[in-house]
């Protein structure tokens, strides 16, 4: 897990250019999450399906934040 400063996050969600694709990333990782925890009839390979958009998200995050940090 990535820890990004306070500032480099306060930056890029400020963004004209980032800020509400990282809103997007936030929104879609929590429905995604969720779905995972509550909904008990997904079938493993859904929950394979899920688990790797959220990674992929979370890479993405992790990508923008990256720009901010140490500015």
């Amino acid at each position: 897990m990535n820890t990004f400063s306070k500032r480099a996050i306060w930056l890029a969600v400020n963004s004209d250019e980032y800020g509400d694709w990282l809103v997007e990333i936030a929104q879609e990782h929590t429905r995604l999450a969720r779905e995972l925890i509550v909904n008990k009839h997904l079938t493993d390979e859904n929950k394979e399906i899920f688990a790797a958009r959220i990674e992929q998200l979370r890479k993405e995050r992790d990508s923008i934040l990256r720009q901010f940090e140490g500015r």
